[in-house]
């Protein structure tokens, strides 16, 4: 009998053990690990976050980023800029594969009205056409967290859907289509169950919506308007990050909890801030701003304390960055920027040429001729 209480006891742990390794983010907010009391991460300046003691994870909660951080030089934060791609035509839409030895992407031909998908080392070799979604496609927006499914887009005219391509057996699913309204820009939630949605129809402003994975209770996250462009989770699953419009048509950075409640702005500044993505551990935020004149990415901590501006006129308005999986790096759309370049030329041993822009960053530049948009990749001293 006393063996068989041990054996029942060791069955019950092992089953809790695995009911919590599985808990979605409703069930998170009561396992102990996760909280909002303000002594285990806060500040003044900025927000209450939640924190997960056991896993390092941050989601930044609520309250006003004041704009009025500490400006660091990009050279604090900035190892070397790279161009990926060279090419007349553009590419668009990187994403890091679940591992981070690869980039997905999409060609724009000139003669061609689709988008073609590609896929490439993370150090711009072995380029492959890969033929995911091909037909219609305009461009990929996020990757499972299990690299397994990619979300992306097709269009028909103007109408836009959002399906999601199995890696694996190359199918196709559909996730949002409505032939009232266009589906764009989802984003999977890091826990790998919802996809976080841009949903608009003729006459009326965008709206964040949110939707399970097969397609399945779509709905929308509180009152948001005028949603812009780019979207991001937080580590741990809770909120949304996104950018929406003001009165005066200016964009900022809100959050939102992922059952739409606490819809907070986060920005509110003289400038523009779209294209948000956070930091794998949660800690810093990426994102595109015009504070320094052009679009280029920047990047500031949750906390509100520090604010960078990693490119100078290399961005590109509908650039998304998006961090590598161990955080080393940011990968986005960009645009060779000529005349700002290069200075103090040297050939590397890839033959790629370095130099410093303005703003003290290090560049190589593969090519002379790059092509409207090009795959570029920020290579940081230090992970944030």
């Amino acid at each position: 009998m006393r063996k068989m209480i041990k054996d029942l006891c060791l069955l019950m742990s092992f089953v809790i053990l695995i009911l919590s390794a599985g808990a979605v983010p409703g069930e998170m907010s009561g396992s102990g690990n996760l909280t909002e009391e303000p002594g285990l991460n806060s500040t003044e300046k900025a927000s209450r976050n939640y924190f997960d003691s056991d896993s390092g994870l941050i989601c930044i909660a609520a309250g006003k980023i004041s704009g009025y951080e500490e400006i660091i030089p990009a050279d604090d934060l900035v190892e070397n800029i790279t161009f990926l791609t060279d090419s007349p035509e553009s590419e668009l839409s990187p994403l890091w594969t679940a591992d981070g030895e690869y980039i997905l992407y999409t060609v724009e031909r000139n003669e061609s009205d689709g988008f073609e998908s590609y896929r490439m080392k993370a150090n711009g070799s072995e380029t492959e056409r890969t033929g995911i979604g091909e037909g219609n496609l305009s461009g990929f927006t996020d990757l499972s967290p299990d690299g397994r499914d990619l979300v992306l887009i097709k269009s028909t005219g103007s109408q836009l859907d959002l399906y999601l391509a199995n890696l694996e057996n190359r199918t196709l699913t559909p996730v949002a289509i409505d032939s009232n309204v266009s589906e764009s820009g989802g984003s999977w939630c890091r826990l790998g169950k919802m996809i976080t949605y841009t949903q608009e129809s003729a006459g009326s402003p965008s709206q964040l919506w949110i939707v399970d994975r097969n397609g399945n209770n779509k709905s929308r996250l509180g009152t948001s308007e005028n949603v812009g462009i780019g979207k991001d989770w937080c580590p741990l699953g809770l909120r949304v990050i996104y950018s929406a419009k003001d009165s005066q048509g200016k964009d900022d950075l809100w959050v939102i909890d992922y059952h739409g409640t606490n819809q907070t702005q986060l920005t509110n500044t003289s400038y523009n801030e779209w294209n948000p993505s956070f930091s794998p551990e949660g800690k810093w935020i990426a994102y595109v701003s015009d504070e320094g004149g052009s679009p280029d990415i920047w990047v500031r901590d949750i906390e509100g304390n520090y604010r960078a501006r990693l490119t100078n006129n290399t961005g590109k308005f509908d650039s998304v960055p998006r961090w590598s999986p161990d955080g080393s790096k940011i990968v986005f759309e960009g645009r060779n920027p000529g005349n700002n370049s290069v200075t103090d030329s040297i050939n590397s041993s890839d033959n790629s040429q370095t130099g410093r822009l303005d703003n003290g960053s290090i560049i190589d530049s593969n090519a002379a001729n790059a092509g409207d948009s090009e795959i570029v990749v920020i290579k940081l001293r230090s992970a944030p």
